[in-house]
């Protein structure tokens, strides 16, 4: 009986023996982490060995990937790695699924990610697996870049624009699938725009007249008369480049890619609501002046104008004889038609007159000379 089980034991050890071979993949079970080197029971007379350079192609440590008990497979590289034990890689078996799934992406034409490891003068290398691709400076998406020595370490999403393996000739382009994502986006955001929508945008230049704003991928204007109800000089003191603006489409070109955007909240148009009527006494801010009169900011937002002939009953040339930028004023509401958005006030009509110059005309009103005859006695 002790003979027939030594023999069986025998046949087991050497079909075992007979499995384990260079170049084949094994499977085994963890039984501990060393200084980040794996060890693995093999079910043979010696356990296996992962050092840590043959883990993988990543940053992570096998303390934080792995844990004992857990089954791996690994691509065996030595019987005997000169203390007894089978040398492991799991690296092996990574660089050929990464491989393999490299070369279906490069023959369907999808996108393949990259890290880069390298960078020169001419472009960058990025690496997959044992995989390396080059990209040419001028197929990187960001344009300007002079110093590519940014770009080491970080995570490229690139389509290969020419494939050679044999000569170890792989050229990569980030730019084209940049390119290629950028139109699906354009397709997909004027496939769903529409007047009235309202969209998030990013505020990518700005001019006297406006801004220019991306709502995915397409830019639309916001004209600096749609960026507030209240009236400002440039679209610069409200906005900024990169900032993110609630906006309304509120016009559309598709034939000539044109789109017209707005801030205005038609609830917030201080018009809407106007809580003045005609002979009421207001009080504004004075926000602009012009050569036949001043604008004058109400509480309620909307700009009141107030004609040179009724800023005072003395006779001015101009309003900046009497009034400046931010003055505070009164007057009375003297002309109102919210259809036209036009409201007027009279500060004259506020003024006390001097004695003796009830009747001193003001420039633009006609005057009327009355003559009384006196007859001597």
């Amino acid at each position: 009986m002790a003979n027939n089980e030594e023999q069986n034991f025998a046949e087991l050890y050497e079909n075992s023996l007979k499995r384990l071979e260079e170049g084949t993949v094994v499977e085994g079970t963890i039984v501990d982490i060393v200084d980040e080197d794996i060890f693995v029971d093999l079910g043979y007379k010696a356990d296996g060995v992962i050092p840590r350079g043959e883990f993988s192609y990543g940053d992570e440590k096998p303390q934080d990937k792995l844990k004992v008990g857990q089954k791996v497979s690994a691509y065996i590289l030595k019987m005997n790695n000169g203390q007894g034990n089978i040398l492991l890689s799991m690296k092996r078996l990574q660089n050929k699924k990464l491989k393999e799934e490299f070369e279906a992406n490069v023959k369907e034409n999808k996108p393949i990610e990259v890290k880069v490891t390298e960078t020169m003068d001419a472009g960058v290398v990025g690496e997959t697996g044992s995989t390396k691709v080059f990209i040419p400076r001028t197929q990187l998406a960001k344009k300007g870049v002079t110093d590519l020595t940014e770009y080491k370490g970080k995570t490229l999403a690139i389509k290969v624009i020419e494939y050679n393996p044999e000569k170890r000739k792989i050229i990569g382009s980030e730019r084209k699938l940049a390119d290629e994502l950028r139109q699906i986006r354009l397709a997909q955001t004027w496939a769903e725009i529409e007047v009235g929508k309202k969209v998030m945008g990013t505020v990518r230049q700005i001019m006297d007249y406006g801004a220019f704003v991306d709502i995915g991928g397409v830019d639309g204007l916001l004209h600096v008369s749609e960026i507030s109800w209240k009236q400002i000089k440039t679209p610069a003191d409200v906005l900024k480049v990169g900032d993110q603006v609630p906006v309304t489409i509120i016009k559309l070109d598709k034939e000539n890619n044109k789109i017209s955007l707005s801030m205005k909240n038609p609830e917030d148009d201080p018009w809407a609501k106007l809580p003045y009527e005609l002979n009421d006494t207001v009080t504004g801010k004075v926000v602009s002046l012009k050569p036949f009169g001043a604008f004058v900011e109400l509480p309620n937002g909307v700009e009141a104008l107030v004609h040179i002939s009724n800023i005072t009953n003395k006779r001015i040339a101009k309003p900046d004889e009497v009034l400046s930028i931010g003055d505070e004023v009164t007057g009375k509401v003297t002309v109102i038609t919210p259809e036209k958005r036009r409201i007027e006030i009279s500060m004259r009509e506020m003024d006390v007159p001097a004695e003796g110059t009830e009747n001193v005309p003001v420039e633009g009103e006609e005057t009327t000379t009355t003559t009384t005859e006196t007859t001597a006695e």
